[in-house]
């Protein structure tokens, strides 16, 4: 890895204060700069140069230098770094997120970036006031990930990733209370044994509520039988679904319930099954994962996580740092919420667990 100059390192750093800082707030001189970070002339001055070249300090004659941010409008600049990878979740998010910047009268511009490649190493060769990046595909982050974001010129913040870690700002959903509410719902309506329909890529936060939903599962003596469609980033679950369909249309599978980790999946196996005559929700109830906008939602039971209340957290997250504000909370978990709807139904002997 390339060791950053100590220029660079120090431009970092102050891009961090001046986004502390409001506009027109003056900045300290070289000589205050070079006692505050034990720095030489020859450290500071190539610093303060970049700084001004990205308009984010103004020279004023006779007075100083200013803070004076690149705005159109005088709006916060705010980059929302979005995956290419086409889903009805990814979708929804960006819309909400765009109706929270414009209710904070953010500057939002959002740029596309490949889900397969690393954003968070080409995150300092943009100039804004704040970026948010939405729901990176490998949400494990590395230790150079990590401190990639958390050294980051602007302030970053991640939304539908936690990454537990101290200097890293997120808003996500709280998937494992998710897959808990889900499991407790279905043995409450007294079903016993249960299919769990994995339709989404192995990664972290989808694996954290299957785990969590297997736990509670069993916890409540529920059995659970695994269909899994062996997903990759950018892969679709229709043939894997249209096959497990019909295996239980021939009776291969004996579970009266199915969680779908998605309501991609859900609706699929729900369109599937029809298909094959089999009735929803008299032979097999279906509860999906996400409640995201898409043709026949209005009938299928979801574990909702608000993508309108995430991208609320982002924006008011991002309009305390903006101002300068300290004391607030960095790391946000947005809670799960049961939406019932038709298809989903008691078994006769149900009992409450």
């Amino acid at each position: 890895m390339e060791i950053a100059s100590k220029s660079e390192v120090l431009y970092q750093q102050l891009c961090r204060k001046i986004a502390a800082m409001r506009d027109g707030t003056p900045f300290p001189t070289v000589r205050q700069l070079m006692a505050e970070y034990q720095v030489s002339q020859a450290t500071v001055s190539p610093a303060i140069a970049l700084l001004k070249e990205r308009g984010l300090l103004e020279s004023v004659p006779r007075q100083g230098m200013f803070v004076r941010r690149d705005r159109s409008g005088n709006a916060p600049k705010i980059l929302m770094f979005h995956p290419d990878w086409d889903s009805p979740y990814l979708r929804q998010i960006q819309r909400e997120l765009e109706w929270a910047a414009k209710k904070h009268h953010f500057n939002l511009e959002i740029i596309l970036f490949d889900y397969r490649e690393d954003i968070c190493a080409t995150l300092n060769n943009y100039n804004a006031d704040l970026i948010v990046i939405d729901s990176i595909t490998n949400d494990q982050l590395s230790p150079l990930q990590i401190f990639q974001i958390s050294r980051a010129a602007a302030p970053v913040i991640l939304c539908s990733n936690a990454v537990p870690f101290k200097e890293i700002r997120y808003v996500c959903g709280d998937d494992v209370a998710g897959g808990a509410l889900a499991a407790r719902h279905l043995a409450q309506l007294g079903h016993r044994r249960i299919g769990l329909l994995y339709c989404e890529p192995h990664m972290l936060t989808v694996e954290s509520a299957v785990r969590s939903f297997q736990f509670t599962a069993s916890s409540c003596g529920c059995s659970v039988t695994m269909l899994d469609c062996g997903m990759h980033p950018g892969d679709v679950p229709e043939p894997m679904i249209s096959r497990f369909a019909r295996a239980f249309r021939a009776g291969e599978y004996d579970f009266s319930a199915l969680f779908a980790i998605s309501d991609y999946g859900a609706l699929k196996m729900l369109q599937a099954l029809r298909a094959l005559q089999v009735d929803v929700p008299g032979d097999l109830s279906i509860l999906g994962f996400g409640n995201v906008e898409m043709p026949g939602i209005e009938e299928l039971a979801t574990i909702d996580i608000s993508k309108r209340k995430i991208a609320e957290a982002v924006m008011e997250m991002a309009a305390n740092i903006l101002s300068g504000k300290s004391g607030f909370e960095t790391q946000i978990t947005i809670m799960p919420e049961l939406v019932d709807r038709r298809s989903l139904c008691p078994l006769p002997a149900c009992r409450t667990v």
